[in-house]
C-alpha cells in the first residue's frame, strides 16, 4: 500500500499541508471509512448526498489516524489535533492520489469490464498469474470511481501485476477509471442489459465500455469476447491502434477455446489440443476460463502453471455457488441479475444431474430501463418446463415472468409473490429430498434472505 510522508502526499496533490512541522508525519494506506480505519491510514473524508465523511474525522484520529485531507473552504473543529492537507475537493484528490501513485509503480495493469464475468475473470486470471507473478486484483466489486483509486493505493511497491474491474452505469465512468489506472491491457468480458436505464441500448452499453481504450496505453493490448454479437458490430467503426486479441468459441476469433465436459463441480474446455478445468459450474466459465488462459500465455505461464492456477481459483459469494444442505442443494447465485446470467443461471440448473426436484426462485433484474418489462417476459419464456419442476417469483417486475411462464407451466407449478416471507414459506412445502433451489435476483431484491431462510431445514 501507499507510504510516503504527509509533505509528499500534499505534493501529489498540490495541497496545502495545516502546519510544515508535521511535514515528517508517516502515512501509510488509506481509509474512507472510520469504522475500518486503520493505525497510520491518512483518512480520506468522502461527501455524498447521503453522508458526510468529515464529521467523523475526531473519531478516526482517535482510531490512529495520523492524518486527513479536508476541502479547503471547510472550518475545522478547535478539538480535531491532528494535521491535514487541504484540497479542493476530497473525492478528487482520492483519484488524483491514486493515478500519481499508480504513476511511480513499475507495473501492469490488466482492466476488465463487461456486463457479466468481471469478478469471475478477474479472480481467475489473478489466481493463474499467482503462479508466476506478485499479483494485486480489486477487492470484492470495488469497480467504481471510490472503489477504483481505493485498490491502486492499496497496491505494494513490489507488486508486479495489479488486476482491477471497471463498472459503469452511465457514459464516461469508464473513461473516468480507465484514465486513472492506465492499463496495459483492457478487455472486455461481453455486452449485456444490465444498466440499460442510463445507456438506453446494448449497442450504447458497448460504447461506454469500449470507453476502457481512452487510457491504455499506446503499446498496450485490447482483447475482447469475439462470440458477441454486438461488439462485432460494433467494433469496426474504432480505430484502435493498440494490438488486438479477440478470445471465443467461434471461427475466426483469435484465440479458439472449445468446450469439452461440464459437471457439478467443474467446467473443461480445450485450447490448441490442451485440456484446461476451472473449478466453477456453468458453460459461460469456459468463456471466463478462456480469458485467464490467454492471459496466461500473454504472461509465459506454463501449460502446468496455468492449469494450477485455474484449479486454485475460487467464485465469490452469491455467484454460481453450489451449496450442500441437509438432504437439498442451493445453486445460489443471489448477487445480481440480468438477462444474460439468468439465462446462464437456468441452463445449469437444468443440465445439472442427480436431482428430483428443481425450483427456480427469482427476484426482479433491476435497471433495465424501457423494456424491463419485455424483458422479464422473455426471460419467464425462457424457464423449460422439462428441466425445471417449481418457478417462485418475487418483485413488481418478476410479475411478467410470471405471466409468461403460464405459457409453459401449470398454474400448481409456477407462483407469485408480493411478500418474500410468503415465498419461503411455499419454497419450504416444496424443497423435498434431493431438490436443487436455485436462487437468482438483482442486489435490490436482497435474494440472500431467501437462502439464509432455508439454509438450516432438513428433508
Amino acid at each position: 500500500m501507499i507510504e510516503k510522508r504527509l509533505d509528499e502526499i500534499a505534493k501529489m496533490l498540490g495541497g496545502e499541508i495545516s502546519d510544515d512541522k508535521f511535514k515528517d508525519t508517516k502515512i501509510k494506506g488509506v481509509s474512507i471509512d472510520s469504522r475500518t480505519i486503520q493505525k497510520d491510514n491518512l483518512y480520506i473524508p468522502i461527501v455524498g448526498e447521503k453522508f458526510d465523511g468529515r464529521i467523523f474525522i475526531e473519531e478516526c484520529a482517535n482510531s490512529g489516524a495520523p492524518a486527513f485531507l479536508i476541502d479547503e473552504n471547510y472550518k475545522i473543529p478547535k478539538s480535531v489535533s491532528i494535521p491535514y492537507v487541504k484540497v479542493s475537493d476530497t473525492k478528487k484528490a482520492l483519484q488524483d492520489l491514486a493515478k500519481a501513485y499508480r504513476d511511480e509503480l513499475d507495473i501492469k495493469i490488466i482492466a476488465i469490464t463487461g456486463s457479466n464475468g468481471k469478478t469471475t475473470s478477474k479472480n481467475l486470471i489473478h489466481s493463474v498469474l499467482s503462479e508466476k507473478y506478485k499479483v494485486q486484483k480489486t477487492h470484492g466489486n470495488y469497480n467504481n470511481n471510490i472503489g477504483l483509486p481505493l485498490t491502486l493505493l492499496d497496491f505494494s511497491k513490489d507488486t508486479q501485476i495489479g488486476v482491477v474491474e471497471m463498472g459503469t452505469e452511465d457514459f464516461g465512468e469508464i473513461s473516468e477509471l480507465t484514465h486513472i489506472a492506465r492499463p496495459d491491457m483492457a478487455m472486455i468480458t461481453n455486452i449485456g442489459d444490465a444498466h440499460l436505464l442510463k445507456l438506453k441500448s446494448r449497442e450504447g452499453i458497448a460504447k461506454a465500455k469500449l470507453e476502457i481504450l481512452e487510457g491504455l496505453k499506446d503499446d498496450g493490448i485490447f482483447i475482447y469476447n469475439g462470440d458477441d454479437e454486438i461488439l462485432k458490430k460494433i467494433l469496426p467503426s474504432y480505430d484502435i491502434k493498440q494490438k488486438t486479441i479477440s478470445f471465443g468459441t467461434s471461427t475466426g476469433v483469435d484465440f479458439k477455446v472449445s468446450p469439452k465436459e461440464f459437471s457439478s463441480t467443474y467446467t473443461k474446455f480445450t485450447y490448441d489440443n490442451e485440456d484446461y478445468t476451472v473449478p466453477l459450474l456453468g458453460s459461460h466459465q469456459v468463456l471466463n476460463g478462456a480469458l485467464a488462459v490467454l492471459i496466461g500465455k500473454l504472461f509465459d505461464l506454463s501449460y502446468k502453471e496455468i492449469n494450477k492456477g485455474l484449479s486454485l481459483a475460487s467464485n465469490n459469494a452469491n455467484r454460481n455457488e453450489l451449496i450442500e444442505r441437509n438432504g437439498f442443494d442451493i445453486l445460489d447465485d443471489a448477487y445480481k441479475s440480468n438477462p444474460q446470467s439468468l439465462k446462464q443461471g437456468l441452463e445449469l440448473a437444468g443440465y445439472l444431474d442427480g436431482y428430483l426436484n428443481k425450483i427456480v426462485v427469482l427476484g426482479d433484474m433491476l435497471e433495465l430501463g424501457d423494456g424491463e418489462k419485455n424483458l422479464h417476459y422473455k426471460s419467464g419464456l425462457d424457464i423449460d418446463p422439462k428441466k425445471i419442476n417449481y418457478c417462485l417469483f418475487y418483485g413488481p417486475l418478476c410479475k411478467e415472468m410470471y405471466r409468461a411462464s403460464l405459457e409453459n407451466f401449470p398454474e400448481d407449478r409456477s407462483f407469485y409473490f408480493e411478500n418474500k416471507n410468503d415465498l419461503i414459506d411455499k419454497l419450504k412445502l416444496l424443497i423435498t429430498k434431493s431438490s436443487l433451489v436455485f436462487v437468482k435476483g438483482s442486489r435490490g431484491l436482497h435474494m440472500e434472505e431467501v437462502i439464509e431462510a432455508i439454509y438450516d431445514i432438513r428433508v
